[in-house]
Order: C-alpha cells, then structure tokens, then sequence
C-alpha cells in the first residue's frame, strides 16, 4: 500500500518540477522589460509598465511577436563585441518575432536589427527581473567563459 502511495508522490513532484522549470511558458515573460544593466552579453531587464524613452526594452506578446525599444544594429551576430553607445542616442522601435526554443531558451528574430536577434537562455525570470545570457556558438562561448571568469557576475 506504501509502494502506491510513494509512487503518487514522487510523480505529482517530478512533474510539477518539470513545469516549473518551463519559463518561456511562463506569463510573466509577456510583459514590457526595460534594459537595467549589459555585463558580457548578459542582459537585465526590470519591469515596467511601457518603454522608457532613452532605455533600451523588450515587449513579448503572446502571439509570437516581439516589441524591441534598441539601439541601431551596427554589428553582425556571431561577435565578441558589445556594442557602443553614446549617450546622446536614443533607442528605436522595432517589430520581430520570438519563439520558444526549449523550456529555458528563446529565439528572437529582428530583421532590421540584429542586436537582440539570437538565442538567449532565460536565467532568471521573477515578478519584476528578466535576465537572458546570449547563446554563442562554441569558440565565442569559450572566450567569453574566460571574460566572465574575470569579472563578477554573480547577482
């Protein structure tokens, strides 16, 4: 009777763990985030309630689409470097799409802006935090471990 009983359990908990860890599912997400700080393409955004006019953001929608408040695009994808800003530029508004790529992961797509097109891993998603680390292939991936490593990063 114990054995049944242990089974019902241990299920319920694997697979309200599973989705739990399903956060692009998750409707926090579909709201509008404004850029608070780019560490080694690493980006974290705060909620707001609309974009702010000289912060960089992101809406997603849930029909795939995606609002982008960013800078001009002056570089290609797959680079090492950051892009630089002056700080008299003001971000524009661009439409693109998302989607989910697995329960951690999404893919964003901007065709007149490949600053935030891309794959990114979601590493924190709260009420009022969005954090996603930008997906590089192996070699960029490699060199900027060893950036990371030299800065902390950890908050």
């Amino acid at each position: 009777m114990k054995k049944p009983i242990s089974i019902c359990i241990f299920s319920l908990f694997t697979i309200s763990g599973i989705k739990a860890q399903d956060r692009t599912s998750n409707p926090l997400l579909l709201q509008t985030w404004n850029l608070n700080k780019m560490d080694t393409y690493i980006y974290t955004y705060e909620k707001q309630d609309g974009f702010e006019a000289r912060r960089e953001g992101i809406r997603f929608q849930k029909n795939g689409k995606i609002t982008g408040n960013l800078m001009k695009s002056t570089l290609r994808y797959d680079t090492l470097e950051e892009p630089v800003t002056k700080k008299s530029e003001k971000p524009d508004r661009y439409i693109g799409s998302w989607k989910k790529a697995s329960d951690s992961t999404v893919t964003l797509v901007f065709p007149s802006n490949t600053n935030m097109t891309g794959t990114f891993v979601i590493s924190k998603l709260t009420e009022n935090q969005l954090k996603l680390k930008k997906v590089f292939s192996a070699a960029i991936e490699m060199k900027l471990d060893s950036i990371r490593k030299t800065k902390n990063i950890t908050d």
